[in-house]
């Protein structure tokens, strides 16, 4: 017999009792249904956080900061490394690093037509902002031989009023409700605008000077880290930090100035003393931190890994995201498992079927036995029956798999979008990517064959003298 004959006779075999049949296929269609679901809640919560996340910020993105690296027990590791020139050649000349630019902080009260309000700046290599990888949703990005010129994030204009706003802000006539509450703004409204920066001298805040930058491009990207920040030329930075630091001592300065100024832009205020090292980044060749591009994930956790070990303090996105993995494989496995008991309850309903069909056609097996039927063509026979089984219960339970994802997705997304703005997209909690797809139907395929080993085995052993005497 050939492998067609074989499959020709499997079918015929199989619907000669379809109550049976049809049974034993809703079982592995129940079966393949919940493991598919199962992983695919799994799946979709790993993809939902890594969404999340890349919304946020950049996977492939290190910011190497200044002060000292700890290991996991919290013990320090070495003194703090210099973040200056030769911080930037060493780590560039590390596998897997795409580019880096050294950077500086700063901010400010600015100014731009009669919008008044605060602007966090950094100053990055212009050479170096494509390579970055950053995108620009109007105008350009930063480009060599840039001066006095601005990329703003598209949530900056948020950080602006009116003055007429801002006097009735402080005459108690309206509230304040943060940026992130107030109605959205078109970030447009700041493209080719000229940006008055206030920027005050740390020993004498009575001494102050006007920086001017226009705005050359806006970034993509409203939930980015980088939407509330505005990126200028490091060297427009540097002249604007030397006149913050002129008449200072050691980095030094008025405390009240210091404490006026963190207060602006967020920052911190530690307290110094002579005896102390002098505060890293007052120093043109200390840098506050590095910015590191590297080629994807895995090379994003290998150069973090180096750079830890060499000393360096170091933040990505992406090491977060090494947890969230560890956290989701475990899920998997657990919902996998729970969806793999449904699929050996089937498995052992294949192999019951097979039994009793075995029972039934005992002369049939020995009538085929005696006509020349060999050993292998009765096992290729069952095997193929069960597998059968096995395959049309999976197709049938992968398409059941995806009509229940669907579901599960459109009420997440409704329940999950309450209380977000108009637009913004959900994910749900539900993924079929096209390799579970395919494991699906393989796996249920394979259960069946398996099922059936056993009850082929007991068919090619039958007597064909007894199996005809036997009915």
């Amino acid at each position: 017999m050939n492998k067609l004959d074989i499959l020709k006779l499997a079918h015929r075999n199989l619907w000669r009792r379809k109550a049976r049949t049809i049974l034993t296929v809703v079982g592995v269609m129940i079966g393949t249904t919940a493991i598919v679901v199962m992983l695919s809640l799994g799946i979709g919560l790993k993809e939902s956080q890594r969404k999340s996340m890349e919304r946020w910020g950049d996977l492939n993105m290190i910011r190497v900061q200044q002060g000292i690296n700890f290991d996991r027990e919290g013990k320090p590791l070495g003194e703090a490394k210099k973040l200056d020139d030769a911080a930037v050649a060493e780590i560039k000349a590390i596998e897997g690093v795409m580019a880096v630019s050294p950077a500086y902080e700063s901010g400010g009260e600015a100014k731009f037509g009669r919008k008044r309000g605060h602007i966090q700046l950094i100053g990055i290599d212009p050479e170096e902002m494509v390579n970055l990888e950053f995108t620009a949703s109007l105008g350009r990005l930063l480009k060599a031989g840039d001066r006095n010129v601005m990329v703003v994030g598209s949530q900056v204009i948020n950080n602006f009023r009116d003055e007429a706003e801002i006097r009735k802000m402080q005459r108690g006539m309206m509230f304040y409700e943060g940026p992130r509450r107030l109605e959205r703004k078109d970030p447009g409204e700041m493209m080719d605008q000229r940006i008055a920066m206030e920027i005050r001298n740390n020993s004498n805040h009575e001494k102050k000077r006007i920086f001017n930058f226009q705005v050359v491009g806006v970034l993509e990207g409203e939930f980015k880290q980088h939407a509330y920040q505005a990126y200028a030329p490091i060297e427009d930075i540097k002249r604007m930090r030397k006149f913050m630091m002129e008449g200072t001592q050691n980095g030094g300065g008025d405390p009240r100035m210091m404490r006026e100024i963190a207060m602006k832009t967020g920052g911190e205020v530690r307290a110094t003393s002579s005896s102390r090292r002098p505060m890293q980044g007052y120093d043109p060749d200390d840098y506050n931190f590095l910015l590191v591009r590297t080629e994807d994930v895995t090379k994003t956790r290998e150069v973090s890994d180096i750079l830890r070990e060499r000393g360096y303090n170091t933040y990505s996105i992406a090491d977060q995201l090494e947890g969230i993995e560890k956290t989701s494989r475990t899920i998997q496995a657990i919902l996998g498992g729970i969806g793999g008991i449904t699929l050996l309850v089937a498995a052992i309903g294949i192999t019951n079927t097979m039994i009793m069909s075995i029972y039934e056609r005992t002369k049939e097996i020995g009538i085929m036995k005696v006509i020349g039927a060999t050993f292998q063509d009765i096992h290729a026979m069952f095997l193929a029956e069960a597998g059968l089984i096995g395959l049309m219960g999976g197709t049938i339970g992968l398409g059941l798999s995806y009509l229940v994802s669907y579901i599960i997705n459109h009420f997440s997304r409704n329940f999950m979008s309450r209380g977000l703005p108009p637009g913004e997209e959900v994910m749900g909690i539900s993924l079929i990517p096209p390799y579970l797809a395919l494991f699906a139907m393989a796996f249920a395929f394979l259960i069946g064959v398996i099922a059936g080993l056993y009850p082929a085995n007991r068919a090619v052993r039958l007597s064909p003298i007894n199996a005809i005497r036997n009915e």
